[in-house]
């Protein structure tokens, strides 16, 4: 059975410009055309296709439906001598299936049987009957792989091209949201994810990461402020706070795994405030911080299978490895403000 292959049809209205988005800006290589209808197929850096055309009224499976060539009329058997329907001998004598050990005797009248592939440069037209042609609409974006997602951000804003939109999703994915020229909407996804080892590394360093930032700070220095207006005492007790909120979520997917929960679990704004972290000390902070880190270590090194536990939220099932990596690289991104507002300080 031949595999079915996605076709992502877009109706354009200028086969050159949506060809100078498609081929130049994004990297789309085509592989078909037929000039006379305004059609051309493009094959994405990962492989998927698209087929643009700029007949609104084309319809797509006349390119692609399978034809039938014509058979030539077969020749008549010739006659069998009346003398020979009797065998002479046993040697004479066919098996039943037509050969001599019971095989199928090749039939010289039948079709050769073959496979097209449908990724060659000379398609016959009309020969692919393997497609899933799909009708793109204006709404629903089409998701394509990407890589070096903010380089690339950058080099489409070169070429003019506005609202480029690039969110990411901590732990799993960044994409960047893109509009061609007639309105059709493109996201290009890259993956976030770390290996489990690269995970633990960097949920391990934590501690290491900042308590280094703030080495040589005195007391009144933890006043200095971000260039968002946070002071640096402020942001290690987000820290600190954020990771023990995470930790519990951590162990209810340890314990409970498939649990539901709704996120955010607490305010921040309203933490900061209640709590005093405009004024609190932080070196019992930076305790808790270090002895949170080893525990939640200590039982992911217990409990089998661990990085595979899950929570379920409103935007989906959120693995512990998510979790762990979203921890990690949180603490990574304040310790570097901490150390850029050290620097436009001096010290």
């Amino acid at each position: 059975m031949s595999e079915t292959i996605p076709l992502h049809v877009l109706r354009i209205t200028d086969l050159n410009r949506s060809l100078t988005f498609y081929r130049d800006m994004l990297g789309f290589e085509p592989d078909w055309e037929d000039p006379e209808r305004g059609t051309v197929r493009l094959v994405a850096p990962d492989g998927d296709r698209i087929l643009l055309t700029s007949d609104p009224e084309l319809d797509i499976r006349t390119l692609f439906a399978p034809e039938t060539p014509p058979r030539e009329p077969a020749e008549p058997e010739p006659a069998v001598p009346e003398e020979r329907l009797e065998p002479e001998s046993e040697e004479d004598q066919a098996a039943p299936d037509g050969g001599p050990d019971g095989e199928q005797a090749p039939n010289p009248e039948a079709e050769p049987v073959g496979s097209y592939d449908p990724f060659g440069e000379e398609e016959p037209k009309g020969q692919v009957g393997t497609y899933q042609i799909l009708e793109a609409n204006k709404e629903e974006p089409l998701r394509f792989p990407g890589e070096n997602l903010e380089y690339f951000q950058e080099r489409l804003a070169m070429y003019g091209l506005p609202d480029l939109l690039l969110e990411e999703n901590p732990g799993v994915e960044q994409v960047l949201k893109i509009q061609d020229p007639d309105g059709y909407r493109i996201a290009l996804y890259e993956s976030l994810r770390l290996d489990d080892e690269e995970v633990i590394a960097l949920y391990r360093k934590g501690p290491d990461l900042l308590e280094g930032a703030i080495l040589g700070l005195e007391n009144e220095d933890l006043e200095w402020e971000t260039e968002e207006g946070e002071t640096i005492r402020q942001l290690i007790l987000q820290i600190v706070d954020f990771d023990l909120e995470m930790m519990q979520r951590i162990k209810w997917a340890l314990a409970e795994s498939g649990r539901k929960y709704t996120i955010p679990l607490y305010d921040p704004e309203e933490w900061a405030e209640k709590l005093h972290y405009a004024s609190r000390p932080v070196q019992a902070e930076l305790g808790m911080f270090r002895f949170v880190r080893d525990h939640v270590l200590s039982q992911l090194e217990t409990v089998s299978g661990a990085m595979d536990r899950y929570l379920v939220s409103e935007h989906g099932n959120v693995e512990v490895r998510t979790m762990v990596q979203v921890a990690g690289e949180s603490v990574r991104e304040q310790v570097q403000t901490i150390m850029e507002t050290r620097r436009r300080y001096g010290k």
